[in-house]
């Protein structure tokens, strides 16, 4: 009994075995032929690449401008202008017709309170704002002579004006200040610019002319130099 038990025991596993063996040969993966593996597109992985971008040098802003002096030749005036407020018009003396102030528009280049002119024998200069080629804006004694041309280019101004003009572009800087040239002056014959020569001197602590003429004519040979022309001292006109 206990034999034929086990023989019946024996006969079910080995019926069982096929349909238990089935279901690992249904999830083994189907092989790839070698054709069809070859002809596969290659997958590209994308990668970063990096760039060195060159730092751009910052550019300085310009300075805005906030003094402008403006010299009307053929009016004969410098008009000042401090933030776009009109705070002074002057009367000047620019350049004669052989010594003609430049135009145009220009940054002051340097300044001076006291200069002495290389180019007119060591004329005195004071309160000097120079802005092209030598030309600068300083003070006169012959203030009889503003509102026309009678310098050697510069444009001339009374002393009071010349130097708060002077102190304004101290106070606002070279970088922050424009001149302004334009206009064409009304030149006089050259008889008017010998008549407005006579009866000057020179500025104070020069040597004056030697001779018994020069005496005589009392200073009536005086010249004009570097865009300085002398008057005594009681003939200056302040002018504002």
């Amino acid at each position: 009994m206990r034999l034929k038990q086990c023989l019946i025991g024996v006969a079910i596993v080995a019926g069982m075995a096929p349909a238990m063996a089935e279901p690992q040969l249904a999830i083994e993966p189907a092989a790839v032929p070698p054709a069809v593996a070859s002809a596969a597109p290659a997958v590209v992985t994308p990668f970063a690449i990096a760039v060195a971008v060159p730092a751009v040098p910052a550019v300085p802003a310009k300075p805005s401008i906030t003094l402008q002096a403006k010299a009307d030749l053929a009016q004969q005036t410098l008009t000042v202008s401090e933030r776009g407020r009109v705070i002074a018009i002057w009367k000047i003396s620019s350049g004669v017709a052989d010594h003609a102030t430049p135009r145009g528009v220009f940054q002051p280049e340097w300044t001076a309170k006291m200069w002495y002119s290389h180019k007119y024998d060591n004329a005195p200069m004071p309160h000097a704002v120079f802005f092209k080629d030598g030309a600068a804006i300083h003070a006169t004694q012959a203030t009889g002579a503003l509102g026309r041309a009678a310098s050697h280019g510069c444009v001339r101004l009374a002393p009071a004006n010349a130097e708060t003009f002077y102190k304004l572009v101290q106070k606002h800087g070279l970088a922050r200040t424009r001149i302004s040239v334009f206009g064409a002056p009304q030149y006089q014959q050259t008889v008017a610019v010998r008549q407005d020569q006579r009866h000057q001197q020179r500025w104070a602590g020069d040597r004056a002319p030697s001779g018994a003429a020069n005496r005589s004519a009392g200073y009536a040979s005086a010249s004009i130099f570097g865009g300085l022309s002398y008057q005594p001292a009681y003939a200056i006109t302040r002018i504002r």
